[in-house]
């Protein structure tokens, strides 16, 4: 049998923007270090996000000694995010059916986002002291908060589920596209749908729940064009009931840092539940 291990790492610092491709990623209570801790929102304290906006695509990321760098590529203009950067008064932020006390963050942020958008936002934090707590069924006895990304903490998605998805559209599926965490090689399609518990070096994850995809997965994640056949084609062979499904959500259980070459024990197996 193939050996299970981790093939990619991905962060999304500022949710719906760029990813950040890493090596290895520290794995903390509310996902992976760094992993969509800030966000857009606009003036009433509503996440923005690719659905309605699939031009955020043009804000790409790279990383920086103190921080990362994001690029605006349509305009060119960059700057600089600290991790030590200023933040500011606390704003309600809505997020789907959460509202979350977070903080602006400052250094002229918003208003740099708000030019090149030419929409009024504001750049807002997640900070320890406001947490965004989960689903008490999806909890563990480590981790009860997740960021802001979408609904639970890590994302995991398997090279041959992509593969299986690109043998029915006849085409390349870029993996970012489904904004992954973590993407494993050596199992078989779906298969991490009915992972339970898995365990990478001395990190330990639980799989609460197969994520529900919507119309996000047609935006090229680079381009900002949307490809309508994607959400089709994966319909195709992952609609169960009303919904379509791709990648398994986890929570962590124990924490430390995970790797690219890692390889992935599989602890708890069971029937996906959809």
């Amino acid at each position: 049998m193939p050996t299970l291990e981790i093939s990619q790492i991905y962060i999304y610092p500022i949710k719906s923007l760029g990813a950040l491709s890493l090596q290895d990623a520290q794995v903390e209570i509310q996902g992976l270090a760094g992993d969509r801790r800030y966000m857009l929102v606009d003036e009433q304290g509503k996440f923005i996000t690719q659905r309605t906006r699939p031009d955020l695509t043009r804000f790409q990321l790279s990383l920086q000694a103190d921080g990362f760098l994001v690029e605006d590529k349509h305009s060119g203009q960059k700057k600089t995010l600290s991790s030590s950067i200023e933040l500011g008064e606390t704003k309600m932020v809505e997020i789907w059916e959460d509202h979350v006390e977070a903080r602006l963050v400052l250094d002229d942020w918003s208003e740099w986002f708000s030019q090149l958008l030419q929409e009024r936002v504001f750049l807002v934090r997640l900070t320890d002291s406001s947490p965004r707590f989960i689903k008490e069924k999806y909890q563990t006895p480590l981790s009860k908060e997740s960021s802001f990304a979408d609904a639970l903490p890590i994302l995991l998605c398997s090279e041959a589920s992509y593969e299986a998805l690109e043998d029915e559209l006849g085409d390349k599926v870029d993996r970012l596209r489904f904004r992954p965490n973590i993407i494993v090689s050596g199992s078989n399609a779906f298969e991490e749908d009915t992972w339970k518990q898995i365990q990478a070096g001395n990190v330990e994850l639980f799989g609460a729940k197969p994520c529900a995809r919507c119309q996000l997965v047609t935006v090229h994640p680079q381009q900002g064009t949307i490809q309508k056949e994607v959400l089709t084609a994966l319909s195709h062979i992952r609609k169960i009931g009303n919904k379509v499904y791709f990648g398994q959500q986890f929570v962590p259980n124990l924490l430390g840092k995970i790797a690219v070459g890692d390889q992935i024990m599989v602890q708890i197996q069971q029937d996906a539940v959809y």
